[in-house]
């Protein structure tokens, strides 16, 4: 029988084929096109990923992995908790949104896009789906990983002991809890909404919601989807306003801050009542499913919105106003007082004794001789004078530089008696030569210190010198630093790096007659090249970081050579410990030989119930408690960074801080008891002068 002309002539071998080839080109052009986007990604990332890997190497080389680890980990942690949850509700949403999809999609020419769409997807919608939920759920998952801090104070809670006076709630709760808790439920409502979006983006795309249609607009399946994930943002609302009374404890509403008047008597009942509101939302919205319309949402939706800006801004704005502002006095008088004595528990000052001193300007010979030491030690020299002075006298080089003078006391001959100090720090900008070489190789550190008496002139008027001049002489019976110490590696105002024991010799010092000296770096410091891959890879990874070639192919990086990083004092100690805060001003010690530098370090917070807030304007704008907003400080740290070997101590000064207690219960081996530190060393532990302004500055008012 002969086959009819207008059947479909049977595939052949060749057909089938070529069938085959186009479908594995697709893929092919897929699986190319993936490596191809993996490769680009890497290529961006690389230098992200020598920075991580090269501070992972920097932590060890201080003995602090375990402090990288542990921070690490939080973050890491959070964000993976953060990344798998939003991917769990984004790819559930999204997939119960094909499910829910009609059978039928009606079309019409304004779908175009969509159609397209469908047209370009095809049966990939799930690669779609998943990929969509895989993307966003890094970015979102990164978010809650930036709550790291409040993480790691939230698992190591300490309780303070006493309780606040609007909830009578261990301290603790609001310091360590309430930070985190209030973040993440923020972040679990931003999710929902986002995912909520997406949903609704899917419904649209698969004909679930159409918008030119004279059938239901929305489906049925899709209303009781929609009204889930609407219940499900009402009830986190809900625990985010019962977070809130807490919060009110911080308001600032009143003559005071912290719970006053109106935010206890009337935000507070608000507060109740906008919980009220939202755990009805959530059964309005629960109800809708099976109910016609969207009557219910929109009744909830409108009650919520009614009630915040009825009840929740204007009727506590009007009552502060028109009631409490005319009886202030009288209105807010118990809440001053709670505020005072939060205040004074707040920045340590409940305990401190109140001593008068009773002024006499009619002093005596005798008085003058009886107080002898006091006299001998009254400062005659400005600190701006005296850096002055020593740059003429004593800067020797362009490339040194005293970047300021602390004043200190030390035993000389058996007296207390006070003098002025300053570090001789490179200053790369003033090297003679401009080479990589000579400002990375060759000029790495500052050399010695000046020390001058406080008291005293020479004949021609300037400062006492007992310790100065290169190489450096002491006198006076200061105490002297080893010889084999006098480098500067670490100081202030210090940028970039410095690679040691090289092929190229370091210059030790230049002195006065032009004569140099050669040195080698000795100090526990630096991250050590290697040799083989793991010197490749350590030269490769630097060069990356510093977006400078010459670390990889120099000739003078020998495996033994040592990477200095974070060489400023206060970067450093960001760097190790970035939840203190530091004071604005490291000053210098000569202790045991040894150079070192002194920096007061503070806890803070700012959730401290019914504390007043500090006010930092007067700070030094170099000062870590400038522009930090606190109601809660304690120099709880006294942070020490030897200036020649980069050694980082952490010296717990004030035990009795539960801030600082929690920090030591997360990272054990990065804080040292005071007890541990020398006693040549704590006797130039000095009163912080950042906070002394602080207390000032709100007690001034």
């Amino acid at each position: 029988m002969r086959p009819q002309p207008d059947l479909p002539r049977r595939p052949s071998r060749r057909d089938r084929k070529a069938s085959r080839g186009s479908r594995f080109a697709g893929r092919g052009r897929l699986v190319v096109g993936i490596i191809l986007g993996g490769l680009f990604l890497l290529l961006i990332s690389l230098r992200g990923i020598a920075s991580f890997y090269t501070d992972f190497l920097w932590f060890q080389s201080l003995d602090l992995a375990s402090v990288w680890r542990t921070v690490l980990s939080a973050k890491f942690s959070l964000t993976l908790i953060g990344g798998l949850t939003f991917f769990v509700l984004c790819a559930g949403n999204l997939t119960i949104a094909e499910r829910l999809a009609p059978a039928f999609r009606p079309s019409n020419g304004e779908d175009d896009l969509i159609e397209r769409y469908h047209d370009m997807v095809g049966e990939r919608t799930g690669l779609v789906r998943y990929g969509v939920s895989g993307v966003l759920a890094v970015m979102v998952g990164a978010s809650l990983g930036a709550s790291w801090n409040e993480w790691i104070l939230f698992t190591n809670r300490v309780d303070f002991g006493s309780k606040d006076a609007t909830f009578h709630t261990d301290i603790g709760f609001y310091v360590f809890q309430l930070p985190f808790l209030t973040s993440a439920l923020a972040w679990l409502f931003s999710g929902l909404i986002l995912v909520l979006i997406l949903t609704l983006l899917a419904h649209i795309v698969n004909g679930g919601i159409r918008f030119h249609t004279q059938l239901d607009r929305v489906t049925p399946q899709v209303k009781a989807h929609v009204s889930v994930l609407l219940a499900a943002l009402s009830l986190v609302q809900a625990g985010r306003y019962w977070l809130d009374r807490y919060q009110l404890t911080f308001s600032t509403r009143g003559v005071v801050d912290g719970a006053t008047y109106t935010d206890y008597n009337v935000q507070l009942r608000v507060t109740y009542l906008l919980i009220a509101i939202s755990i009805f939302a959530t059964a309005l919205f629960i109800a809708n499913i099976w109910r016609r319309g969207w009557v219910l949402p929109g009744m909830a939706v409108g009650l919520w919105i009614f009630v915040t800006i009825l009840a929740g801004a204007l009727v506590p704005a009007f009552v502060q106003r028109f009631r409490v502002e005319p009886a202030e006095s009288s209105m807010e008088a118990p809440y001053i007082k709670q505020n005072i004595a939060a205040t004074r528990k707040a920045y340590g000052l409940a305990e401190d004794d109140k001593t008068g001193f009773n002024f006499r300007g009619d002093l005596s010979d005798a008085d003058l001789t009886n107080d002898a030491a006091t006299v001998r030690n009254i400062r005659l020299w400005d600190a701006p004078v005296m850096a002055e002075a020593f740059e003429r006298q004593q800067q020797i080089k362009s490339f040194y530089a005293f970047n300021d003078v602390d004043v200190d006391r030390y035993e000389i001959n058996g007296e207390l008696t006070q003098v002025m100090v300053s570090a001789r720090n490179l200053r790369t900008a003033g090297v003679p030569q401009s080479s990589w070489e000579a400002t990375h190789l060759a000029y790495t550190h500052g050399y010695g210190v000046v020390v001058a008496k406080a008291n005293a002139k020479t004949p021609s008027g300037g400062p006492s010198l007992m310790s100065e001049d290169i190489p450096v002489r002491t006198s006076g019976g200061l105490p002297k630093t080893a010889s084999d110490r006098q480098g500067i590696y670490f100081g202030e105002n210090k940028s970039g790096y410095v690679i040691v024991n090289t092929g190229r010799q370091e210059i030790d010092y230049t002195d006065s007659g032009n004569q140099t000296k050669l040195t080698k770096y000795t100090g526990a410091d630096g991250v050590t090249i290697g040799s083989g891959a793991t010197g490749l890879l350590r030269k490769s990874a630097f060069a990356l970081r510093f977006g400078d070639i010459n670390p990889l192919i120099s000739g003078n990086v020998k495996p033994g050579s040592k990477i200095l990083l974070e060489r400023d004092i206060t970067a450093r100690l960001n760097a190790v410990a970035p939840f203190l805060a530091y004071d604005h001003d490291p000053y210098v010690v000569l202790v045991d030989g040894k150079v070192k530098y002194v920096v007061d370090a503070y806890t803070t917070t700012r959730n401290y119930p019914n504390a007043q807030r500090a006010d930092t304007g007067g700070l030094d704008g170099a000062s870590g408690l400038r522009g930090r907003s606190f109601n809660y400080a304690r120099n709880s740290v006294k942070a020490v960074v030897d200036a020649y070997d980069g050694t980082v101590d952490l010296y717990v000064v004030d035990a009795k801080d539960p801030i600082i207690q929690a920090y030591q219960k997360a990272f054990p081996k990065l804080f040292v008891a005071k007890a541990e530190a020398p006693k040549s060393l704590q006797a130039h532990f000095r009163y912080p002068e950042d906070m002394f302004r602080v207390q000032t500055a709100m007690w001034g008012k």
